[in-house]
C-alpha cells in the first residue's frame, strides 16, 4: 500500500502528459482522506477472456460525438474525425448562430458549420472512438434501456460476459466493501438491463481514444470503475494518469485496474495504435428503473 497526497489542481478538458508511471503492482491511497484512488493488479486476466466477438471490436470502431469533457475542448480537427471524406463535412466550430468560437474558447460542446454552410441543430463533442454497450439508467429524455448497438447485437453483447463476470470477482476479491456497496444497487435493478453474474450494468468500449481530464458522469458514487485493455497491435503509450496525484498507470492486457472514477483522470499520448479499453461499471441511477 501507497500513500499519495494529492499534489496540483488540474483544469479539467485539458490534455495532459504524465511522466512518473506505475508498472507493477500498486495500491493507492490518498493520503488525507485514506480514501481509495486506484488498486492495480498485473497479469490477473487470462488471455482467452479477451476473445470477444469481432463486432464489438469494430462497434469499438465507430465515432461517436458525446463524450464531453473526455474528448476536451472542441476543435474544428476534433470534429472533422472520421467524416472528411463526407460530401458535406464540418469545417468549424460555431455558435448556434453559426458565428466561428473564439480560439480560446473552453466548450467540450458546440455546434457545427458544415461544408454547404448549413449550422447542424445539434451540440457535438469532438469525435472519439467510444461507445458504450449494456445497460443504461432513465435520464431526461429516456427510459432505462439497453443500448441500441445492444438490443440489436445480443448474441455479440454475450461474448463479453465472461470477461465481465472475472473483472467482478476480481473486484470483489480485491476491494470486497466497495464491491459490496455496489452490489446492493445492483440487485435493486432490473436483471434485463445489467450483466449477469456482476455487479456491473454498463461497459465502455474505448479504440485508441486519448481522453482529457475529466470526471466519469453517471458510475456508482458508491463503488469503483474496472479497467483493462485488450491489445489489438502492440500499441504504445496511452497510459492512464491521475493528474492530480501526478502519476500513471501503464495497463495492458491481462492488467486489471480498479479505480475512483470520480477522481480527475486522463491518458498519455497513443506513440502507437491499438489499445482497446474496456471501462467496467454500474450506473448509478439503475436501481430507480422500476420507481416512477
Amino acid at each position: 500500500m501507497e500513500l499519495y497526497k494529492s499534489q496540483k489542481p488540474v483544469e479539467l478538458k485539458q490534455f495532459l502528459t504524465i511522466k512518473d508511471i506505475i508498472h507493477t503492482d500498486c495500491d493507492l491511497y490518498d493520503s488525507d482522506t485514506g480514501e481509495l484512488i486506484f488498486c492495480f493488479k498485473k497479469n490477473v486476466i487470462a488471455k482467452e477472456l479477451y476473445n470477444i466477438d469481432k463486432k464489438v471490436i469494430k462497434y469499438s470502431q465507430q465515432y461517436s460525438t458525446n463524450r464531453g469533457d473526455a474528448a476536451g475542448v472542441t476543435t474544428k480537427e476534433g470534429v472533422q474525425k472520421g467524416m472528411l471524406h463526407w460530401k458535406n463535412y464540418p469545417i468549424d466550430v460555431v455558435d448556434k448562430q453559426g458565428n466561428p468560437l473564439p480560439e480560446n474558447h473552453t466548450q467540450t460542446t458546440c455546434f457545427i458549420k458544415m461544408k454547404d454552410g448549413s449550422v447542424n441543430k445539434r451540440k457535438r463533442s469532438n469525435q472519439a472512438m467510444s461507445n458504450s454497450i449494456g445497460g443504461f439508467d432513465k435520464s431526461n429524455v429516456y427510459p432505462c434501456r439497453l443500448t441500441n448497438w445492444t438490443r440489436r447485437n445480443l448474441k455479440e453483447y454475450r461474448s463479453v460476459f465472461p470477461i465481465c463476470k472475472k473483472v467482478s470477482d476480481l473486484y470483489f476479491s480485491y476491494v470486497p466493501d466497495k464491491w459490496l456497496k455496489q452490489y446492493e444497487k445492483y440487485e435493486q435493478s432490473p436483471p434485463e438491463y445489467t450483466i449477469p453474474d456482476t455487479n456491473f450494468s454498463t461497459l465502455t468500449i474505448n479504440c485508441d481514444f486519448r481522453t482529457a481530464a475529466h470526471k466519469d458522469a453517471g458510475d456508482c458514487k458508491d463503488g469503483l470503475t474496472a479497467f483493462t485493455v485488450k491489445d489489438l497491435d502492440n500499441f504504445k503509450g496511452g497510459e492512464l494518469c491521475f493528474p492530480t496525484y501526478n502519476i500513471g498507470i501503464n495497463v495492458r492486457e491481462g492488467d486489471l485496474l480498479i479505480f475512483n472514477p470520480h477522481i480527475i483522470h486522463c491518458n498519455n499520448e497513443l506513440k502507437k495504435e491499438g489499445r482497446l479499453s474496456m471501462v467496467f461499471y454500474l450506473r448509478e441511477k439503475m436501481n430507480l428503473c422500476n420507481k416512477p
